[in-house]
């Protein structure tokens, strides 16, 4: 896990991770992007469908925990969201999902940049972390879960 300093150093983390993401996606071939590794494991189109849609959502459930003073955060395994991104790949290739990761990211750090700076020190309830802050949530539930899926689409592609 990684810590920011600043605001702007953490987004600036953000877009570097997801872009590293997007350039290991677009280069992969249709074989390794869809390569499912176990029956219970996601292929990297899953996983690439996931990665561009959740830091959009996370970025405007901490958007609006700084506006309203807390609240609670997250979503649960079963979100019909964060199902239905999983699946928003089938029929696309590797390039597609590069290109929506990035997109979906973009939208997501001007999210982050809206949020006023007494914001990020707002504390929320997270469903499965429990309190955190509005910086805290950003950390774990974007930087660090991109870093994970980075990984997690790598071991997915077989080449880790």
């Amino acid at each position: 896990m990684m810590t920011s300093n600043s605001t702007a150093e953490l987004i600036a983390q953000i877009e570097q991770v997801a872009e590293e993401y997007a350039r290991f996606v677009e280069a992969l071939t249709e074989e390794q992007f869809r390569r499912r590794p176990d029956p219970n494991e996601w292929t990297v189109a899953e996983i690439t469908g996931h990665v561009s849609e959740a830091p959009l959502t996370f970025s405007t459930h901490a958007r609006r925990l700084a506006l309203e003073g807390g609240g609670k955060a997250g979503r649960p395994p079963e979100d019909p969201g964060r199902l239905a991104a999983v699946a928003r790949l089938a029929d696309r290739g590797p390039k597609e999902g590069a290109d929506l990761v990035r997109m979906g990211v973009r939208e997501a750090c001007a999210v982050l940049r809206s949020i006023p700076e007494e914001g990020w020190s707002v504390e929320g309830d997270h469903i499965r972390e429990g309190k955190l802050t509005v910086r805290s949530l950003v950390q774990s539930s974007l930087l660090d879960h991109l870093h994970g899926h980075l990984r997690q689409a790598k071991e997915a592609a077989g080449v880790a």
